[in-house]
């Protein structure tokens, strides 16, 4: 379960026992919640022939991707001359439902090294990004952490911080006994629960394989940059907000709809959610300033 969708996985009795990657079973539970999403694997190919695979909307390896009657195709593709299909999937139009097709390449990866990612894609966002918009919830190219029982959010692109922001956290936890938990060091989502925002954890992590299934009411986005300095100042041009916010937002297969209601989302985030630009160098001197936010 994340940020309260629950995806019920479903694949071939003969394939018994299949491993699932320790990243994913940080996020196992019981059974279905109230919204839940349903992700059928199955391991024969079918022809693809007779297939009317509908409009074609995205053809760059390793993608194609094509809509017939509000059902959506992912076609992998692998590179190079041959351009061999490896997988296809088919989702409905809001993505709660899916049937997989894995070549016999996916099942011996399958067996050999177990479930990487619940659609057995190379990664998960590529679809969970559609289901997030429809639920006012972004995932976003971030790192985070939960300081005091307050959701702090990181956004930045590679190299800006992130991953060195989490260290310095882990390093007061363990060093100071600051009360931390670390979400995700690279993707995290924000969605808007009635009249608050939470952040909430991924198993997309990067260099740190700290993760968490938590989640916390957000106290603040920090975009950080590395400096001599050491110092959080609140920002209040939305102009600036969204130019630093919106490439870090992880994108699908881009439509008009999906666009706006994304516009939507963030323009109620900022309007709701403090931002903040963050200076600061490898020293840990940032932390007593964010932890001065979290109480």
């Amino acid at each position: 379960r994340v940020a309260g969708i629950t995806v019920c996985l479903w694949y071939t009795s003969d394939l018994e026992p299949v491993c699932i990657r320790d990243k994913l079973l940080a996020f196992a539970v019981d059974g279905p919640g109230t919204d839940n999403i349903s992700i059928r694997h199955h391991f024969k190919m079918p022809g693809l022939k007779d297939l009317d695979l509908g409009e074609i909307i995205h053809q760059i390896p390793p993608w194609e991707i094509s809509i017939s009657d509000e059902t959506w195709c992912y076609k992998g593709i692998s590179p190079g001359e041959d351009r061999q299909v490896y997988q296809l999937a088919f989702f409905n139009a809001d993505h709660t439902k899916a049937d997989i097709y894995n070549s016999k390449v996916q099942r011996e990866c399958l067996k050999a090294d177990g479930f990487w990612s619940l659609s057995l894609f190379p990664t998960d966002q590529i679809w969970l990004g559609r289901v997030l918009t429809e639920r006012n919830a972004l995932l976003v190219h971030s790192a985070a952490a939960i300081i005091n029982g307050r959701g702090f959010l990181f956004p930045g692109h590679s190299g800006a911080g992130k991953s060195t922001t989490i260290r310095l956290l882990q390093k007061a936890a363990e060093e100071q006994g600051l009360d931390v938990r670390i979400l995700c060091d690279d993707r995290n989502i924000i969605r808007k629960w009635g009249d608050e925002w939470r952040v909430h954890g991924t198993w997309s992590h990067g260099d740190i394989a700290e993760i968490s299934s938590s989640d916390a009411r957000l106290c603040g986005i920090f975009f950080p940059e590395q400096s001599a300095a050491n110092n959080v100042a609140l920002l209040s041009d939305s102009r600036v907000i969204l130019k630093n916010l919106i490439p870090r937002i992880i994108r699908p297969m881009i439509t008009k709809d999906w666009w706006n209601k994304n516009m939507e989302n963030l323009e109620l985030l900022i309007q709701d959610v403090p931002c903040y630009s963050m200076r600061f160098d490898k020293s840990g001197a940032i932390i007593p300033e964010l932890e001065s936010l979290s109480i």
